[in-house]
């Protein structure tokens, strides 16, 4: 005969009271996050920017030998703020011209396209491709009949846009002007034993995000440069008229987030010389898809690759996600946040991990 035995489980009221607890403080934690993401994001690029800025604070504050930080954040905060109202002003003014001059000249376009006397609109009879044509022109004319009301969805969100920038602004202003007090009462908090060791992994961290932030400032000068180029020759031997200046600012501007900011300029570029000539559209993609490898291959690993401390892959999904979370500002903070939890990571294997294992 076999012996069976009960095992009796009691689970106690305040057990299940606390299982409860804990379900919906989990709950309502992840909706809180979610709730703050948008603000905790705008406070990390505020953080970051900050961060990228104290060199320049630094340096025209032992230059000029003022006594106080505040003079030396006005400069260069100023000159930051200055360098990108101008490329707005050069980018996003021709940028609306060229746009509207399309939608005013398309109904000509169209026209000219169904001439039979030109060698498209015979190409169009003989394959009896007109009835396409028509279908596409209406559609087309129907989405430029309608254009306001997208623009107008828009404006909300393009309000919001401009709030945000304008508290990241003000926050980084305050935190270049706060920031090293607050390094100096959080080392207080410690002891003195760790005091030193806290000083160097910041150091480290700060080393590793003005790195990151300087090549990635040189990698977007050197495309805008490169496009800058490539678009005055271009326009001139098609004699076509374009803002290659402001098409250049939007490369600048996109290249400094890494591994697709110039996938993104280059998609913009493309896509606004195509409101003006084809094969220019077509000249310019071929530029930047060799460009784009070559800079893959050359430029972005023999700047970067010292910088940040992290692989190709990593670079790019910490892109991605970033880019997710808070757009292009995102991505640009993305990489050197990737690269201070790795030396958090590593330094805490190497403290507590590995000497237990040993």
């Amino acid at each position: 005969m076999s012996n069976t035995t009960k095992i009796q489980v009691t689970i106690s009221n305040r057990t299940v009271l606390r299982v409860i607890f804990i379900v919906l403080a989990t709950i309502l934690g992840v909706r809180f996050l979610i709730n703050i993401a948008q603000p905790l994001t705008l406070i990390f690029i505020s953080f970051f920017l900050a961060i990228a800025l104290n060199p320049a604070v630094t340096f025209i504050t032992h230059k000029l030998k003022f006594k106080k930080r505040a003079p030396a954040v006005a400069i260069s905060y100023l000159t930051v703020v200055a360098i990108l109202v101008g490329l707005f002003l050069i980018i996003v003014p021709p940028l609306f011209s060229q746009t509207r001059d399309f939608v005013d000249t398309l109904p000509d376009t169209i026209a000219s396209v169904k001439d039979q006397n030109s060698t498209l609109g015979s190409f169009i009879n003989n394959y009896e491709l007109a009835e396409t044509v028509d279908n596409i022109s209406n559609e087309l004319a129907r989405k430029v009949k309608n254009l306001p009301e997208p623009v107008i969805a828009s404006a909300g969100k393009i309000g919001s846009g401009i709030v945000s920038t304008i508290a990241v602004l003000f926050m980084t202003f305050m935190m270049l002007i706060e920031g090293p007090g607050w390094k100096k009462d959080l080392l207080r908090l410690t002891t003195p034993s760790k005091r030193k060791y806290y000083e160097s992994m910041l150091s480290r961290m700060y080393e590793v995000v003005t790195g990151y932030v300087n090549g990635q400032l040189i990698i977007s000068v050197i495309a805008a440069g490169f496009a800058l180029v490539a678009l005055l020759v271009a326009s001139t031997l098609f004699g076509v008229s374009i803002n290659a200046v402001g098409l250049a600012g939007v490369i600048a501007l996109t290249g400094l987030v890494p591994m697709i900011g110039t996938v993104i300029g280059a998609t913009i570029v493309v896509t606004v010389t195509m409101l003006s000539s084809l094969p220019l559209a077509i000249v310019m993609a071929i530029f930047f898809i060799v460009y784009q490898q070559t800079e893959n291959v050359t430029i972005q690993p023999y700047i970067q690759s010292k910088k940040s401390e992290l692989t190709p892959l990593l670079v790019f999904i910490a892109a991605i996600l970033g880019i997710g979370l808070g757009g292009l500002l995102g991505g640009f903070i993305a990489i050197p946040l990737a690269a201070c939890l790795k030396i958090v990571v590593i330094d805490y294997y190497q403290r507590k991990v590995k000497p237990e294992s040993e």
